[in-house]
């Protein structure tokens, strides 16, 4: 951070306005590289948008994956999400909350996560900016090689399809549209990109219940993606799956570059107790 405090002509100590110490303390790298990663975030968010749009797979391909799917978690006897949703819509609030969780946490709470790991935490931004980008990139292999329909397209599976159930907004999701892929289920991105930054707060974090809730939020997620019909457990796996590649690759780039490093919290240690020192003789008279 830059010195705010400095030595006046006559030789006094000069003190920055308020003001000032203020935007030190914020940008403690200065306003343009407040833009440069923004500036990255939004090219790698756009880029990232559209391969997932130019990967839509085929029709064929995407049921038969999905039902894929659908047999693997039948055999294991987790075929969950008809109960989930059934449930969930039963009772009305927790419907309401899965349709309104995955319209808007996905996007802005990543955004509000990736603002307080700025503001709060720069040392730690660049490793999970790292992190983020590459599993952006993971994941479109997924679509690309995987191509896999949500679970409310199976009509054997009895989910609400509607918007008022899924979250989903049919003005952004269009069929045709370059930004849309609606064959892009595996892996939940919801939940990979989740886990990056609910879990890097909280090992940033120093509030007991603020790290908990944090370590608690990719299970949310993960219900918010089943009980709306948009994923199946097993997409969520797969997000995990993204995850812990992405955080390799970020940890590889940080030695080459220490401004790319994670700093989590660390206790301090325990403050040693000072020596005793001998006392000095007495000068001879």
């Amino acid at each position: 951070m830059q010195r705010v405090a400095r030595l006046s002509s006559n030789g006094s100590r000069w003190h920055a306005p308020s003001h000032l110490r203020s935007t030190l303390a914020l940008l403690p790298r200065g306003p343009l590289d407040l833009v440069v990663q923004l500036a990255l975030l939004a090219a790698a968010y756009w880029a990232w948008r559209h391969a997932r749009g130019a990967v839509d797979g085929g029709i064929g391909a995407s049921f038969s994956h999905a039902r894929d799917l659908v047999s693997a978690e039948r055999s294991l006897g987790l075929l969950i999400e008809p109960g989930i949703q059934s449930w969930a819509v039963d009772a009305g609030w927790p419907a309401e909350v899965a349709r309104w969780g995955y319209a808007n946490l996905h996007f802005k709470g990543s955004c509000l996560m990736l603002m307080i790991l700025y503001f709060r935490y720069r040392g730690s931004f660049g490793f999970v900016r790292n992190a983020v980008f590459a599993a952006m990139a993971i994941s479109v292999l997924g679509y690309a090689l995987f191509p896999t329909a949500p679970p409310r397209f199976l009509p054997e599976l009895g989910l609400d399809p509607s918007s008022r159930v899924t979250g989903n907004d049919p003005r952004v999701a269009a069929p045709g549209d370059p930004l849309f892929n609606p064959f892009a289920a595996v892996p939940s991105m919801h939940v990979g990109l989740a886990i990056i930054l609910a879990w890097s707060l909280a090992m940033l974090v120093k509030p007991i219940l603020v790290r908990s809730l944090l370590f608690v939020y990719p299970l949310l997620m993960t219900y918010l993606v089943i009980a709306s019909g948009n994923h199946f457990w097993l997409d969520a796996v797969f997000g995990l799956a993204t995850a812990a590649p992405a955080v390799g690759v970020a940890t590889v780039l940080a030695r080459f570059n220490p401004d790319w490093s994670f700093a989590p919290m660390r206790r301090a240690p325990p403050a040693k107790e000072p020596e005793p020192q001998p006392e000095p003789e007495a000068a001879p008279a």
